[in-house]
């Protein structure tokens, strides 16, 4: 046998070798696995937190679901170009009908400083209006007024509310977090400075910390 191919036939036997072990390895080694204690991002995380407060009498908040889930396309003509589109890209948040059962309405968030006229919002601006399907979107950011997010997000669903609210939103859940360590904040009257006489929420970490947030940004 010629030297090169003695050469090919070894490095093909440990080529099989090497896949082999991996093939047992995979159907009888160990499983492991870690949890995932942070499912969203940190901004993500205070929206979905907002958003189950101002809706969760009516609607179930449904995170993260595939567009190819929610929306079904035809196989010919633009729906198929855009198939792959729905294969890799999720609606941040899905709003469900408690007592229906059905779809209400999505949302998608716009990353702080994002550009939300890119193909892909588009696309699926267009998805969602051929569905006859509420589409909301927002500017990403860590706090917002919940009672203006709860009638934006009724109106779309066409849920009419009779009497008061269903919710309360309690002083502790009024409080931000930090914006640079994520840890409670405490509203203050700032004494010293240009922002003498105004209310900052500040960090409880100060002077560990320095994060600071203006009251009216948090209520907006």
């Amino acid at each position: 046998m010629p030297v090169n191919y003695f050469y090919l036939y070894v490095l093909s036997a440990v080529i099989a070798a090497l896949l082999f072990l991996r093939f047992l390895w995979r159907s009888f080694g160990p499983i492991e696995a870690e949890l995932n204690s942070q499912l969203f991002e940190h901004d993500k995380r205070a929206f979905f937190g907002q958003l189950d407060i101002a809706v969760r009498g009516h609607l179930m908040v449904l995170p993260s679901l595939p567009v190819g889930d929610v929306l079904h396309c035809g196989k010919w003509g633009r729906s198929d170009a855009i198939a792959n589109i729905r294969k890799n890209r999720r609606f941040d948040f899905v709003l469900y009908h408690r007592r229906k059962m059905k779809i209400c309405c999505v949302i998608n968030l716009i990353p702080h400083k994002g550009d939300a006229n890119t193909k892909e919002f588009w696309v699926l601006r267009q998805l969602c209006e051929a569905a006859d399907l509420p589409l909301l979107e927002f500017q990403m950011k860590p706090w917002r007024n919940v009672t203006e997010l709860r009638k934006t997000v009724f109106a779309a669903c066409a849920i009419v509310e009779q009497g008061s609210p269903d919710f309360e939103l309690r002083a502790e859940e009024a409080k931000p977090q930090c914006p640079k360590c994520e840890s409670s904040m405490t509203l203050r009257t700032m004494k010293k400075g240009v922002h003498a006489g105004q209310k900052w929420w500040v960090c409880n970490t100060y002077p560990k910390c320095r994060g600071a947030r203006s009251a009216n940004s948090v209520q907006s």
